[in-house]
């Protein structure tokens, strides 16, 4: 799995849960990844760096994909 954080671009991020193809990831900045098939679908959780003129946080969550 090549997961890279949308937050820090650190370039392995830790394995915490898995579930079928969903896997959970923990980054080293404190964000948590959500990857299914490889690819990062979501993020939650606020990281330890400034984000990018991305403007604010949002706090509310993820709400996951239907299929």
């Amino acid at each position: 799995m090549n997961a890279r954080c949308p937050s820090c671009s650190w370039p392995s991020p830790a394995l915490v849960s898995s579930h079928g193809s969903v896997h959970y990831l923990r980054c080293v900045c404190g964000r948590w990844l959500v990857v299914d098939e490889g690819a990062v679908v979501a993020s939650a959780g606020s990281s330890q760096f400034n984000e990018a003129a991305a403007g604010p946080i949002e706090t509310s969550g993820f709400r996951a994909s239907r299929r």
